[in-house]
């Protein structure tokens, strides 16, 4: 039997790395996937290779009535509600003193309130099934702070792990745990784009010396989203090469 049989997993922001790393893996083993992403044409073509159990939904997540909608959506696909990874982000390169209002609210929008109300929404289908379980995927920048140019994105993320232990304390009576996965610096276009030179400096930051893949953190974030990982809730966990040590 696969991790993930019988499972309905949604998964944001799945059009590309960590998401989409992610909705491979999930559904390599067994599970029901709700792929969820702005980017439609993306998530409608990884679902033509998926295969299996898969269906698209494309919305704003910054949106309030966008969320709701489409867990309406995935509800009526699917009839229930498992496992939520809460993914979806933007992380643009803004020095602090450029940074804008409409920067601030655009980041908060899409990482922090899109998450949050996930939460809410999706608790409403797991309260009906026995309960679940929620993953929000954060950012060591939450925990210490992004090393340059990303203050509002760092902002967004610490929220995501303050608010995530309150509401795990508020659901856990109701089954649902709650828990924050911080992957490390994975070589994707943020880091690809970078100077050669600089990308060395952001290594060196890095105790155990590399940079990860979408790919090794799926396997990961799998584990913390499957029923071998128990007796846990408002749980942070770190898979970032010792980048962050508590």
């Amino acid at each position: 039997m696969a991790r993930f049989d019988g499972k309905v997993i949604v998964v944001t922001g799945a059009a590309r790395g960590l998401g989409r790393a992610a909705a491979n893996l999930f559904s390599e083993q067994g599970a029901s996937l709700a792929l969820v992403d702005i980017l439609g044409d993306e998530i409608g073509s990884l679902v033509g290779e998926l295969g299996g159990d898969a269906k698209p939904f494309t919305a704003d997540l910054s949106k309030v009535s966008q969320v709701r909608e489409v867990v309406g959506q995935i509800t009526s696909a699917f009839g229930r509600i498992d496992v939520l990874i809460n993914n979806a982000a933007i992380c643009p390169r803004i020095p602090f003193g450029d940074a804008t209002e409409e920067d601030w609210d655009n980041q908060f929008d899409v990482n922090a309130k899109s998450q949050y109300f996930l939460m809410q929404a999706v608790c409403s289908v797991m309260c009906e099934h026995g309960g679940g379980k929620i993953v929000n995927v954060i950012s060591a920048s939450g925990q210490f702070g992004a090393v340059a140019n990303a203050s509002i994105y760092s902002g967004t993320k610490g929220a995501i792990l303050a608010f995530s232990k309150s509401v795990a304390r508020e659901v856990v009576d109701d089954g649902i745990t709650v828990s924050c996965f911080s992957p490390g610096t994975m070589l994707t276009e943020q880091i690809t784009n970078l100077t050669p030179e600089r990308q060395e400096e952001v290594r060196q930051m890095i105790p155990m010396g590399r940079f990860t893949s979408p790919e090794e953190m799926a396997v990961s974030l799998a584990f913390v989203a499957s029923e071998e990982c128990v007796y846990t809730t408002g749980a942070t966990f770190d898979f970032i090469g010792g980048a962050y040590m508590r």
